[in-house]
């Protein structure tokens, strides 16, 4: 296959494969390994600014603990928390809670997320430390008796407070036990975290962050909006929640990010930092843009070369094919232009030598051969000149009506009349008027031989009378009706042909009540109309044909040809080389 390939695919097949198809797979090689490189440092840069902000927020949730850890132990707590009835205005009681104030002032004032701490006795006794702010309060001491003693961290809560109106918060709700009873419960104690200076503590190099609860509700975001509702993106949601590996990648619009994520020890949830891709691969632009130019100075230097091999090799050869396929057609004018002493300018100086010695060989031979030919031709002719035959006929038919032989003067005028059709001037061409006209001549002829045991119909529809279509088309039909269809027939044969137009096609249909015939099976070998088939398809190609129409007596067939007008004419025998 390759060696049938021009040369100038050749080159371009070898300049692809050798050159820039290797430049393009090692340049691609390269940026893939550089990309892969750059994303996996990047995910361990993501990575360690997820565990900067981890351990920053576990370390204030882990203070919010270790302040109501501190109650269990402190004596202080301890009097608020189990003083009851009368007690509560003795001077121990007084002493305590004021300890209580001081100490969670110090802690506020130091903790700037701590809002506001809420304690609880079971007697009723109830103390709050720094912003008032009310909510659900059932709600989370019903978390803190959930825990059984152990620290629970709720998700966002939407208070209101009596400094700031509405804020969301989040809330440690803890059971308090006997320090010396570890399953007695002595009261319920309640802190609350800031949402909003929590966030502003939050910052990263790059990328965005979140924290998101198991069930998907969203604790911390950028968006101080999407607090405490569920977070709106259920397809990362998802990914998040299933997804094993700490990193993975998602598309949001078209846009690729990497996404690293953790479970924060001690809640339900998770923190998540999420860095676009495309701000990963930022620093690959340069490289690309390198390779890229590259790459077009490689393809610059091939489309050179292939231009000064056109020029000066593939271009002499290309001409040289043209004058050889011109000699080829017959042109023996042909000739090459030579223009250099290299191989090829040789190879055309004897290309052009090649064609003036068989010039020559045809002026002197050929030529010679084909006039005495058509002499020869010419002398053949005239002695059988057309004139002479039709002059002897009529001849005979004048005497035959002169001896009252009107019978037999009217077959030589039928006999006459189909000899001019058959010659017609050389024509190959005749209207369906005259192929009609030359088929009854015919018909005729037959009816005389066979008496009562023929008889035939023509229809021809006015409008298509001046069509055109080949000569002796329907004389291959008509002869096989009589020879074939209706040999040994025990009753009369009768032949009907109708020619109608449908569309733009002549459509012919020839019908006998003779015995019939399988075109598909006899067409082409044991009835002559295999040169029929060839005429019609080599002169107009599908689907034009000869058909057999569903018949239960005798054959039935069909001519389907173009409706050939007599402006369509010169355009057709054009085509045809006639």
């Amino acid at each position: 296959m390759f060696k049938n390939t021009s040369l100038i695919k050749k080159f371009l097949i070898i300049y692809i494969l050798l050159i820039s198809l290797p430049t393009l797979l090692f340049a691609t090689l390269i940026y893939h390994m550089t990309t892969e490189i750059i994303k996996e440092q990047a995910r361990k840069d993501t990575l360690e600014q997820l565990e900067k902000v981890e351990q920053h927020l576990a370390s204030i949730l882990l203070d919010a603990e270790s302040t109501t850890l501190y109650m269990i132990y402190d004596h202080n707590f301890r009097n608020f928390f189990t003083t009851s009835g009368e007690g509560v205005f003795k001077k121990t009681y007084k002493d305590a809670v004021e300890r209580i104030n001081g100490y969670f002032t110090f802690r506020l004032t130091s903790n700037p997320y701590m809002n506001s701490v809420f304690l609880y006795s079971l007697d009723g006794n109830k103390l709050v430390i720094g912003e008032p702010i009310s909510g659900n309060e059932e709600q989370m001491r019903r978390k803190a008796e959930e825990g059984q003693g152990k620290p629970v961290w709720s998700g966002p809560y939407s208070v209101s407070s009596e400094w700031g109106g509405k804020k969301n918060v989040i809330i440690l709700s803890r059971i308090i036990n006997d320090y010396y009873q570890v399953n007695k419960k002595i009261g319920t104690a309640i802190i609350s975290i800031d949402i909003e200076k929590l966030l502003k503590d939050f910052t990263i190099n790059e990328g965005s962050y979140l924290i998101v609860s198991k069930e998907g509700k969203t604790i911390l975001h950028p968006d101080p909006s999407l607090v405490g509702d569920q977070y709106p993106d259920f397809g990362f949601l998802k990914k998040i929640q299933s997804n094993k590996s700490s990193s993975f990648s998602y598309e949001i619009k078209g846009q690729e990010y990497l996404a690293v994520k953790k479970s924060i020890e001690g809640t339900d949830w998770y923190l998540v930092v999420t860095v676009q891709t495309e701000s990963i691969v930022r620093e690959l632009y340069h490289l690309l843009s390198t390779m890229t130019s590259l790459l077009l100075v490689l393809l610059l230097l091939g489309i050179v070369a292939l231009v000064f091999f056109y020029r000066s090799i593939l271009r002499r050869i290309k001409e040289l094919t043209i004058q050889t396929e011109e000699v080829e057609k017959g042109n023996f004018t042909a000739r090459v232009k030579v223009n250099a002493n290299d191989e090829i300018g040789k190879l055309g100086l004897c290309f052009n030598k090649m064609v003036n010695t068989i010039q020559k060989h045809i002026d002197i031979e050929y030529k010679l051969k084909i006039k005495q030919k058509e002499s020869q031709l010419n002398a053949l002719q005239s002695q059988i000149n057309p004139h002479f035959l039709y002059n002897t006929l009529d001849m005979i038919r004048w005497t035959a009506r002169l001896e009252n032989a009107y019978q037999t003067g009217h077959l030589i005028e039928l006999l006459s009349r189909i000899f001019r059709m058959n010659l017609n001037k050389g024509r190959k061409w005749v209207t369906v008027e005259e192929e009609m006209r030359y088929i009854r001549s015919y018909l005729e002829l037959q009816k005389y031989r066979m008496g009562e045991r023929l008889d035939y119909d023509l229809s021809v529809d006015d409008s298509i009378k001046n069509a055109f279509l080949m000569k002796q088309t329907l004389l291959p039909l008509v002869e096989n009706s009589i020879v074939h269809g209706f040999k040994d027939l025990p009753y009369q044969g009768i032949i009907h042909i109708d020619c109608y137009r449908v569309g733009d096609q002549l459509w012919i249909d020839v019908v006998d009540n003779g015995w019939g015939f399988d075109l598909d099976k006899e067409g082409m070998s044991g009835f002559a109309l295999n040169n029929l088939i060839e005429r019609i398809s080599l002169a107009f190609g599908a689907p034009y044909g000869l058909t057999q129409l569903h018949s239960e007596k005798g054959a039935s067939l069909r001519i389907i040809l173009p409706f050939i007008s007599s402006e369509q004419l010169a355009e057709i025998t054009e085509k045809l080389g006639e």
